[in-house]
């Protein structure tokens, strides 16, 4: 009977503490210099400085992506990030972020693309998935669908 009470006083601050975790929403608020780091008939690199706001006091870590990589309208294939991403706590600046995408199978069509770019200097990309984010115990899932020019 002796332990009840401390029990009791455990549980009442591991509440308390539960409560206090608040979590907000993590904002890319610009996605800027995208730029094409390798581009072959394998497959293609990018890196992108993203303005990135953690309003949490605790960081937060990219955990993985599910992502399509589009080159001027057509699909190019799955993304793969390159390099691990971690936003710190109450963070309000660019991060960098590499991806790789592989061309899919039968992408045959994409060469074209790749000669017209090497030509211009550049390709219209288009992201679209969704990446999961995790700070200890807590995870969420973000959509998003990012277009953008990107240069040689």
């Amino acid at each position: 009977m002796q332990n009840f009470p401390n029990k009791i006083l455990l549980l009442s601050i591991l509440l308390v503490a539960l409560q206090s975790c608040n979590y907000e929403d993590v904002e890319v608020r610009q996605v800027d210099k995208v730029k094409i780091d390798k581009f072959d008939n394998k497959g293609i690199e990018l890196s992108a400085s993203l303005h990135i706001f953690n309003p949490n006091s605790y960081p937060v870590k990219v955990t993985s992506s599910d992502a399509i990589l589009y080159l001027n309208g057509r699909k190019a294939g799955k993304m793969k990030l390159l390099n691990r991403v971690e936003v710190p706590a109450k963070f309000d600046d660019f991060i960098v972020a590499k991806v790789r995408t592989d061309f899919d199978e039968g992408s045959a069509s994409l060469l074209p693309i790749i000669l017209g770019a090497a030509v211009k200097g550049g390709v219209d990309i288009r992201a679209a998935g969704d990446i999961r984010a995790k700070s200890f115990l807590i995870g969420k899932k973000f959509d998003f669908d990012f277009t953008h020019k990107a240069r040689f």
